[in-house]
């Protein structure tokens, strides 16, 4: 997958959401989170995380800032995941939110759609194993300079 970020992020949004890391590249990890768009949903989607610290390297819960960016091979990505692990909706766009100056955290404090959707989805097909995912996808990233 390629991303590019801006120098200047539009920040829409506050959330908190489970991440499970894919892949990474420098202070950016790429994340799969599952989102509830309907009641007992669990649509699959990407997220892209500053993780300037490297904490995001295990299932977290993470809370921070949302802005948007541009993604390319985000079906391939996506399609490729699917064969690793049980996917029964998937978010295919090729705009994927970056989450920025987030607070990782050991346990949900909200009921928000991106901690919703992934207790959908344990309660439906259980635990998944981040290391099964890792590798799959090579991340780069392009930081845009105004």
């Amino acid at each position: 997958m390629k991303v590019k970020i801006k120098s200047i992020l539009n920040v829409i949004g506050h959330e908190e959401l489970y991440v499970i890391p894919i892949a990474c590249n420098g202070k950016y990890v790429l994340g799969l989170n599952f989102f509830e768009d309907v009641e007992g949903g669990r649509v699959a989607r990407f997220v892209l995380i500053m993780d300037r610290y490297g904490e995001i390297n295990s299932i977290k819960v993470v809370e921070g800032d949302k802005g948007i960016v541009i993604a390319e091979g985000v079906r391939d990505d996506m399609d490729a995941i699917s064969k690793v692990i049980k996917i029964d909706r998937k978010m295919v766009t090729n705009r994927i939110p970056l989450f920025i100056n987030i607070k990782v955290k050991s346990s949900p404090e909200t009921q928000d759609r991106g901690i919703r959707g992934y207790e959908n989805y344990i309660k439906r097909y259980g635990e998944i194993d981040p290391s099964k995912l890792k590798g799959i996808i090579k991340l780069d990233v392009i930081e845009e300079v105004v």
